[in-house]
């Protein structure tokens, strides 16, 4: 499989450069498939017309707290149209569990799991790929801890209809330039974000 990474599916290169590029690694038959990097709904759309059944997976940000790219369609149309969603910071590198939402903090306690293993079940729930990090083998038997057990449709809605309260979403964009925050670093921004918000929001006593 060959995949264009970076901050825009087609880097550095342009567009049309990388489509001639795939069409010739196809036609050679010196890969497979195709897979792209955070593209946009419009990115995703066209490259599926272009390569139809060759485009294989697209790499993408998804989590509990960041769902910019299910809210755009994102993973609705490659759902639809068989292109496999793999992943990046499903977990937010720990960063979710360690603000310990009630209501992950609730189902982690109902079903005897960990915060991560519910967020990992719960994402591939979705028919998503989550992409995770494992620097101990405790790590990897937490992980796979997450597939020996299904979560109950109405606590999957409630996993769904999350947003963090009062959080006021900055303006994203895809691509290499844009005005905002683009995609790929939203995860990295919210705590901050959400925790700057939250203290304007705090009266002063």
């Amino acid at each position: 499989m060959c995949g264009a990474t970076g901050v825009s599916p087609w880097g550095s290169t342009g567009k049309e450069n990388v489509y001639t590029w795939y069409k010739e690694l196809l036609a050679s038959n010196k890969v497979r498939y195709v897979n792209l990097n955070n593209p946009s709904l419009e990115e995703l759309t066209e490259a599926k017309e272009v390569f139809g059944d060759k485009l294989f997976s697209i790499e993408i940000g998804f989590n509990f707290e960041i769902r910019e790219n299910e809210d755009n369609g994102i993973i609705n149309f490659a759902n639809k149209n068989d292109v496999l969603c793999v992943i990046y910071q499903p977990l937010r590198r720990n960063r979710t569990a360690n603000r310990n939402w009630p209501l992950l903090t609730e189902l982690a306690g109902k079903y005897s799991k960990t915060q991560n293993q519910i967020l990992l079940n719960w994402i591939s729930s979705k028919g998503l790929l989550p992409l995770t990090k494992s620097e101990t083998t405790s790590h990897i038997d937490e992980h796979l801890g997450s597939t020996n057990f299904t979560i109950d449709p109405i606590d999957i809605e409630k996993l769904n209809s999350f947003r963090p309260p009062n959080y006021q979403k900055p303006k994203v964009y895809w691509g290499a330039t844009g005005e905002g925050v683009r995609i790929d670093q939203l995860s990295n921004v919210f705590d901050e974000d959400y925790d700057k918000q939250i203290k304007e929001l705090t009266p002063l006593t």
